[in-house]
């Protein structure tokens, strides 16, 4: 097989740090590229940016949290290039009724306390088994206090306005990967069941005792799975429960 171009794009307050312990299983296979949103506000501008940075030509794409989202206007953008798709721990919906009031009631201005929120972003997010796991916490909060609040504030913009591409998944016709940690609460396997209805050619994979930091929690699964994907056919159907 001839090496592919791989986007991995991170989610909120991610840098390529979030990827690190995956990419290792992924580079025999592909050239990874990993494109960051430090000024960008809406999920559109990102998927500009992603398709100003990468080489010309087709691409595998990727996405984690928020990234899924990001992924999806990139297709809007160029589905002629894009080879492949995955969703990780993320999402097609729009933000609902509820997400709109905990905007509108907390505002969207730079926290005065990002530090302490950053300290309960770890625990909120993974599965029970991690939370005595101090060396990854430290990893994931150093990455978050590096990408900082002023980031912080432009992509939960972003988030609460993004779009509803939901009818360009319907019937994809390309090898498509969904990854969701069972225990997630930020993007619950139901997020992940939604995607799998519009492409039901989609393989599916809910990692057992894993939150929504799948890349984090759970990599060498996680590469497992993409490698898989990345040698795919066109169709990839099933469900895996590891």
């Amino acid at each position: 097989m001839s090496r592919q171009t791989l986007v991995l794009i991170p989610g909120m307050l991610n840098n390529a740090t979030v990827w690190n312990a995956v990419t290792p299983a992924l580079t025999d296979l592909a050239d990874v590229h990993i494109p960051l949103f430090p000024d960008e506000d809406s999920i559109g501008a990102m998927a500009d940016r992603v398709l100003a940075a990468i080489p010309d030509g087709p691409f595998a794409l990727a996405g984690f949290s928020m990234g899924g989202w990001v992924a999806q206007a990139v297709l809007q953008r160029a589905q002629d290039r894009v080879t492949r798709l995955a969703f990780i721990s993320s999402g097609a919906c729009p933000a609902d009724q509820k997400e709109h009031e905990t905007f509108a009631r907390t505002g969207n201005n730079v926290p005065s306390n990002f530090e302490s929120l950053v300290s309960r972003m770890f625990p909120a997010a993974t599965h029970s088994s991690r939370h005595g796991d101090t060396a990854l916490e430290a990893v994931a909060t150093q990455m978050w206090l590096d990408v900082g609040p002023v980031t912080y504030v432009r992509q939960r913009q972003a988030v609460i306005d993004r779009p509803d591409l939901r009818p360009l998944l319907r019937g994809l016709d390309l090898p498509v990967l969904i990854a969701c940690g069972r225990e997630d609460v930020v993007c619950p396997p139901a997020f992940s069941q939604e995607i799998a209805a519009l492409i039901p050619t989609a393989h599916v994979a809910f990692v057992e005792q894993c939150g929504h930091l799948l890349p984090f929690e759970r990599p060498n699964e996680l590469a497992g799975l993409m490698r898989q994907w990345l040698a795919a056919e066109k169709d990839m159907q099933g469900e895996h429960h590891g």
